[in-house]
């Protein structure tokens, strides 16, 4: 069975305690925040992450439309975790 490279990341992620992170796209942006929240995927574990700022605490506004960006699993590069000072290449 192939290695699900979003469910590598779900675990790790979610057992840090700083949840800090800065995620490198294919297209050589850099954004810095935090994972707030995931869409489930048909062929992979997560398809899109919820990527928010470190002080954000709910995911989406008044109005009921989510906040941050919506990044595809398959655009990630690489993830830095601030924590542990460790970087996940995908």
């Amino acid at each position: 069975m192939k290695t699900d490279s979003s469910l590598l990341l779900y675990n790790k992620y979610y057992s840090l305690t700083n949840k800090e992170i800065e995620v490198e796209l294919k297209n050589k942006t850099k954004w810095r925040g935090k994972f707030l929240g995931y869409f489930r995927g048909e062929k992979n574990y997560i398809s899109k992450w919820q990527l928010v700022d470190i002080d954000v605490l709910f995911g989406s506004d008044n109005f009921g439309f989510l906040m941050g960006r919506i990044i595809v699993h398959k655009d990630i590069v690489k993830i830095f975790f601030f924590q542990d000072n460790s970087t996940m290449m995908l």
